[in-house]
């Protein structure tokens, strides 16, 4: 485990107890004796005032406080590693991560426009609850999301709206109510993804779930989705900006739905106290403006 030079010895020794699950394997992975650990982290212990260790055996476990204290010490060490990188280089790439919807109207053209501006960036794409995570590690600098998550835990910027909409293979001659919907099999992403948390949010306000439907299809793909709806499998709930194409071309129509009117925002989420501040309020003006051209084209 490569040592960072802005964590102190006790911070390593209790990252490497925790990634090793025993006092000697993170002796040796430290190239200390197995005692010295035990020093450290004991004299830690009275300076912290709570155990950090549960002895099982020749294994241990860390205790809930160690657990926090784990998850904010990796989450400096990747800081750490990334303001270092970037005041060795000046410009470290940008880890943006992305969800899968945004992914497959807004993200291209964003990262068309930094490309042109030379802004080096890395991208991953996944669902919203995973991307969250992944910023609260420190494992990636900013995502694009549209699900609902706790404010308060993170920085974010509203970087457009977006049409929230029932799609099917065939018109409709007029609108139809929530129940009218149950016996066709519904499309779904899978648990954790922003669309679905706003569908089952809704459903909710109307009384009813997932569980109302005759058949649920978990699919991870808006676009394996897309092709189905083409298909005439099924209805599904999902942005209208990942349709426009098959709509323009009759392949798939909205399908108006009784007291469905949602305009969901998406966001730039980063996390509390990061380095990313000036960089992130220079691309939610690239993302806002991109997403208002988009709208102007419609």
């Amino acid at each position: 485990m490569q040592p960072d030079p802005l964590l102190d010895h006790r911070s390593e020794t209790l990252l490497a107890v925790s990634k090793t699950g025993s006092l000697t394997a993170a002796a040796k992975l430290l190239f200390v004796t197995q005692p010295a650990v035990s020093q450290q982290l004991n004299a830690w212990e009275k300076e912290l005032g709570f155990k950090l260790l549960d002895h099982q055996g020749k294994k241990v476990a860390l205790t809930p406080g160690a657990k926090r204290l784990v998850d904010y010490l990796t989450f400096l060490r990747n800081e750490n590693q990334k303001m270092l990188a970037e005041l060795k280089i000046q410009t470290a790439p940008l880890r943006l991560g992305s969800t899968l919807s945004i992914g497959s109207f807004l993200l291209p053209q964003v990262l068309a426009k930094m490309i042109e501006q030379d802004w080096p960036v890395t991208t991953q794409i996944g669902n919203t609850q995973t991307l969250l995570s992944q910023i609260q590690r420190g494992e990636l600098d900013a995502a694009l999301v549209e699900g609902d998550f706790d404010h308060r835990h993170f920085v974010w910027e509203t970087i457009g709206q977006e049409k929230f909409a029932l799609f099917g293979s065939h018109q409709l001659k007029a609108a139809v109510n929530l129940e009218n919907l149950f016996d066709y099999p519904l499309l779904v992403r899978e648990p954790g993804s922003g669309t679905r948390q706003i569908l089952e949010k809704w459903l909710q306000g109307h009384g009813s779930s997932l569980t109302d439907f005759k058949q649920i299809i978990e699919i991870g793909s808006p676009n394996a989705i897309i092709e189905l709806l083409k298909d005439g499998v099924g209805i599904s709930f999902m942005y209208q900006a990942l349709v426009e194409d098959e709509l323009a071309a009759g392949q798939l129509f909205e399908w108006k739905l009784n007291g469905l009117a949602i305009e969901h925002a998406l966001y730039l989420v980063t996390a509390q106290n990061s380095f990313f501040k000036n960089q992130r309020h220079q691309l939610a003006r690239i993302c806002r403006q991109l997403n208002e051209s988009n709208l102007a084209d419609r």
